[in-house]
């Protein structure tokens, strides 16, 4: 449980940077700040996904609050507007977060108990409120409603609306979409019209940091109005929804929420409270696809859709640790039925076109996956009967040659990428010039091959496949010849590429040391990594480039292109955090509690930006500042697994 008080709340700006995000488990999701702000625009109670897990506009911005009694007026609106700060938060008493947020106001002994969460499964949102009044008063509540994609930004212009009010149903139908509508349900209180359909325009601190200068205008076209007498309690609930009119009540909806998350926690079966906080922060990803009736994995909240890489890197924390072993296999089967010449695709777009297979890792992560699974799960059953063809696919195409320059080299090593593109994670292009060039022979694409061709050997001698040979000895030889060409001797680390061979110190290498088939000894990988702990660790992740090279950017700040000049050459990663952990337990198998101490600092940022979530990046440098999507899959996922393998698991 999650706990600010109103020393926590009382000042905008410390309330205003944090915020919660429940999924809805179709890609959509339920986000605000901790004192009712907006901070960025993709924020919303109601960000739905129009086409699973796709297509996510906000419908419901939130929702605002006044109290009223011996003729003055105290208003709740918690908001930066482009001339002015309404600072409602002054009356927050608390706010709390144990699975659903909790606003607790007070304004002269008039208590205001706010709650929301989604209604699983559909695009639907249920906020409550439990009052309890001293003295006689009036409360109005505002919905703020939108159409608009998630990232954009609304001018009054933009909310056109067709409205209706049948029996308690109030309904918009948006001039830009005529098959959508939303309709809000009501009890407790009585309904009026606005006469002023337009909120003034909401200044989104993030995005205008980040080069965004445009101001959000919300649609009020009503409000709601309940009058309690001294000494009443009151019940107020409001549902909005694009999906039918349903009989569940808003305060059973949020208690079959709560309820679900507990049911999810207990089934980790592991009675620590970390990994019970990621265990629920993982449930913030794992989504319904449509195209496939299937699972998937999200790669982060507010923005990003399931990219394949992300995916499957987040995979063992997401579902195995968590034990959601059903929804593990869909999302192997997911991506499996969209493997193409040996690839599975690096993200699938928001719109309804082919996904895109611009990737040299997701494939070899994959089969990381697919070994996972069985670790954890036994069911080899699962991977012969479904999915072991597609992992023959990626290694026979690797072998040969596949798409964006991806092949087997003379040395058996594996060459990825060329001109313009950009096929490692690492992937970031501003107009025709390429930031953080790796064509060649990248270092952790080779270790996952290694480990592929070792994972696709164990597989096959179980299923008796004459291939066993094969995969046993090209292992040897990738083995042999990526101790000889990776290693830097000079600067006690390994080559971020050979071939051509680039010298610049990145967390890449970590990956030769942390994944399951090691390519270096522990006598081998201990002075490695002692050059990374001094060079890259940062307490939240691993920079993505040495502070010494003279490409070090140490802050993410500033418009798009500025921030993609420092995205991977500075930025601090959390996810990769689960590798370094891995290599320092390989290493140091006996400093158990110092790796702890280093696990524990997370404690401190799930207080911090998405509260119970992990940010996907931060600043190079030391202030900590959360960057970038504000809950990660794979930050969580990669912290989960290692946790759990690295302190929790009783044969780590």
């Amino acid at each position: 449980m999650y706990y600010f008080d109103k020393d926590d709340l009382y000042q905008f700006n410390n309330g205003n940077k944090k915020n919660f995000a429940m999924p809805n488990g179709l890609g959509g999701f339920c986000s605000s700040s901790i004192i009712n702000s907006t901070f960025r625009k993709q924020f919303g109670y109601l960000v739905a996904a129009l086409n699973p897990p796709v297509e996510r506009y906000l419908i419901l911005n939130k929702t605002r609050e006044k109290v009223i009694f011996n003729d003055k007026e105290f208003d709740l609106d918690t908001q930066k507007y482009d001339d002015r700060i309404a600072e409602g938060q002054k009356y927050l008493e608390e706010f709390s977060y144990n699975y659903v947020p909790t606003y607790l106001y007070n304004v002269s002994s008039i208590q205001i108990k706010k709650k929301i969460a989604p209604y699983y499964g559909f695009n639907t949102v249920a906020i409550t409120y439990e009052i309890i009044a001293k003295k006689d008063c009036d409360i109005i509540i505002e919905p703020l409603f939108n159409y608009r994609e998630q990232g954009d930004a609304s001018e009054p212009e933009d909310l056109c609306f067709t409205e209706s009010l049948k029996d308690n149903v109030f309904s918009l139908i948006p001039d830009k979409n005529p098959n959508v509508k939303i309709k809000m349900t009501w009890e407790g209180a009585s309904l009026y019209f606005n006469d002023d359909k337009y909120t003034d325009g909401f200044y989104n601190d993030y995005d205008i940091t980040n080069g965004d200068p445009r101001l959000d205008f919300q649609y009020k076209p009503v409000f709601l109005k309940t009058s309690l007498k001294a000494n009443q309690v009151k019940d107020v609930s409001i549902i909005v929804t694009l999906d039918r009119i349903t009989n569940t009540d808003a305060f059973s909806m949020i208690i079959e929420y709560e309820e679900r998350v507990k049911k999810l926690i207990k089934q980790t079966k592991l009675n620590d409270s970390f990994v019970n906080n990621l265990a629920w922060s993982a449930d913030s990803f794992i989504a319904y696809r449509k195209s496939t009736n299937l699972k998937t994995i999200m790669a982060g909240l507010p923005w990003f859709t399931d990219w394949g890489r992300d995916t499957m890197i987040a995979f063992t924390g997401l579902t195995l640790v968590t034990r959601r072993f059903k929804d593990a296999k869909e999302i192997l089967k997911s991506f499996a039925l969209y493997e193409r010449n040996g690839l599975i695709p690096n993200m699938f777009p928001d719109q309804n076109v082919e996904p895109i297979y611009n990737t040299a890792d997701a494939s070899l992560w994959y089969l990381y996956a697919a070994y996972k699974y069985v670790l954890y799960s036994g069911d080899y059953d699962f991977i012969q009967k479904e999915i072991y063809q597609t992992m023959k696919n990626i290694i026979h195409a690797y072998c040969t040659k596949t798409e964006n320059d991806i092949y087997m080299d003379i040395d058996y090593l594996i060459h990825a990428g060329s001109n313009l593109d950009q096929v490692t994670w690492m992937d970031v292009r501003v107009g025709d010039f390429v930031v953080t060039p790796r064509h060649g022979k990248p270092v952790e694409i080779n270790a996952l091959w290694y480990n592929g061709l070792k994972i696709m050997e164990k597989f096959a001698f179980r299923f008796e496949d004459k291939d066993y040979d094969f995969y046993h000895q090209l292992s040897q030889k990738v083995y042999d010849n990526f101790r000889t060409k990776f290693l830097n001797k000079k600067a006690n680390a390994l080559f971020d590429t050979v071939d051509p061979n680039d010298s610049k110190i990145r967390p890449n290498m970590l990956y030769a040391f942390s994944l399951p088939f090691k390519l270096f000894s522990k006598e081998e990988t201990k002075p490695i990594l002692d050059l990374i702990t001094k060079d890259l660790y940062n307490t939240y992740g691993m920079r993505t480039l040495s502070p010494k090279d003279k490409g070090y950017k140490p802050y993410y700040v500033g418009p798009l292109q500025e921030r993609d000049l420092a995205y991977h050459n500075g930025s601090t990663w959390a996810y990769l955090i689960g590798a370094y952990f891995d290599t320092f337990n390989y290493v140091y198998p006996n400093r158990k509690d110092e790796l702890k101490l280093m696990f524990n600092e997370f404690d401190k940022h799930l207080n911090e930006g998405c509260v119970n979530g992990v940010a996907e990046l931060f600043n190079g440098s030391y202030d900590l500042e959360t960057k970038g999507c504000h809950n990660q899959a794979w930050s969580v996922g990669e912290l989960l697994r290692s946790y759990y393998e690295n302190i929790l698991k009783e044969d780590n």
